[in-house]
């Protein structure tokens, strides 16, 4: 793997657990055995790493998508949705995405630009996979998709954050709290 998959994998991980703010050049060293000049050659600034960050999570969301649309339109797709998740629920970590949003008023503008592309991508693929699920017969709710997949994507993204204190299970609750706000069972 290149140093700059490397640089973007740890970088995911610490984004993930500790939010961008939370870390700096010197951990992301410190944990490739590098040197911070190495990182400098790849991302000259903080800004041009959460730049690179925040397209490579574009690219996953979207790739998820692709796989998404495989599955039978509504439960299916929206079950898929809420478990891509899972594996930050089980290891303590935040949605990338959120841990971006939750500090990008403090960003330069055109990584605050990144950041609005990436939440927007996300909350466009929900919006499509409850607009599909009614369309379907799948799912039944009243609200606007756009609407309510802004609710779906902060009580999923917030879960991981609460579910990170004991008794562990905010996850699993949400998921079935969504699933009776779509009426379904997923």
């Amino acid at each position: 793997m290149s140093t700059y998959d490397s640089l973007l994998d740890l970088a995911d991980t610490l984004i993930q657990e500790n939010g961008y703010q939370g870390f700096s050049y010197a951990d992301l060293a410190t944990g490739l055995g590098i040197r911070k000049a190495s990182i400098h050659y790849h991302f000259p600034t903080k800004t041009d790493l959460g730049i690179a960050y925040c397209e490579r999570k574009e690219t996953r969301l979207l790739q998820m998508e692709e796989k998404l649309l495989v599955l039978p339109a509504g439960k299916a797709r929206l079950e898929a949705y809420i478990d891509a998740f899972a594996y930050c629920a089980q290891s303590g970590q935040m949605c990338g995405v959120h841990a971006m949003l939750s500090d990008c008023n403090m960003f330069e503008p055109a990584l605050q630009e990144a950041v609005s592309r990436l939440a927007q991508t996300d909350l466009r693929i929900i919006a499509d996979i409850l607009q599909t699920g009614r369309d379907s017969c799948e799912l039944a709710f009243s609200s606007d998709p756009t609407d309510l997949a802004i609710i779906i994507n902060c009580a999923v993204k917030g879960a991981l954050m609460f579910n990170r204190l004991p008794p562990h299970n905010a996850s699993e609750r949400t998921k079935l709290a969504v699933q009776q706000l779509v009426s379904c069972r997923l």
